[in-house]
């Protein structure tokens, strides 16, 4: 290799371990990052910061103008629960909105010492393109879990050693982040697109 050769290699390798660095930089300061609640005056939701899929940070007015439903859980999921839900609510979310601008679905990992970046877009990828999944550190998650009424469960499993336990409701937040009801997480698709048109169609509350 010639000296110049030899120069453009160096110089990739130490743009590639930079490119490394930055990533993991990245996603630590995403799960340090103290995360400011602020309930906007609801009952139950509000505002978030997390750790996205890229190992950016994604918060409630990433996707202002759009409808949140927000689902608590893990990739390791107790009982295998969430990607079922999530797919189930996806798949009503077609109905309801067939053009996909109108609603998202947040998934929020309680699990950050398993559930980095990476592993988050593949379990995205592989259930549909409506999943945002993100997470935080641990005291920022019970904070932002609370805020959302959803409870932390860590249970026994003989295949993973552990599981966290899926939140029992998806949490329904409007265009303008304003709380407007929940839907059963382990309802079944046609049930899920009727919550859904009940709730859109009303501006207050659905129990």
């Amino acid at each position: 290799m010639t000296p110049a050769g030899k120069r453009v290699a160096l110089i990739s390798v130490g743009i590639l371990a930079l490119a490394g660095a930055g990533g993991f930089l990245a996603t630590s300061l995403a799960l340090k990052h103290s995360i400011t609640l602020n309930s906007y005056g609801n009952p139950v939701g509000g505002s978030f910061r997390l750790m996205d899929a890229t190992t950016g940070t994604m918060t409630d007015k990433s996707f202002a103008g759009r409808w949140m439903l927000v689902l608590f859980g893990a990739t390791h999921c107790g009982q295998d629960a969430c990607a079922p839900a999530l797919r189930a609510m996806s798949a009503a979310m077609d109905e309801v909105d067939p053009g996909k601008r109108k609603m998202v679905i947040i998934f929020v990992s309680l699990d950050p010492d398993r559930d980095d970046a990476e592993r988050l877009r593949q379990y995205g990828e592989t259930i549909s393109p409506r999943v945002v999944a993100g997470t935080a550190a641990p005291f920022a998650l019970a904070d932002l879990a609370k805020e959302y009424h959803a409870p932390i469960e860590k249970v026994s499993d003989p295949e993973w050693e552990y599981a966290m336990r899926m939140s029992p409701q998806f949490v329904v937040m409007d265009p303008q982040t304003r709380y407007r009801g929940t839907i059963d997480a382990q309802a079944d698709q046609s049930a899920m697109v009727a919550s859904l048109r009940q709730i859109m169609a009303t501006d207050k509350p659905v129990p």
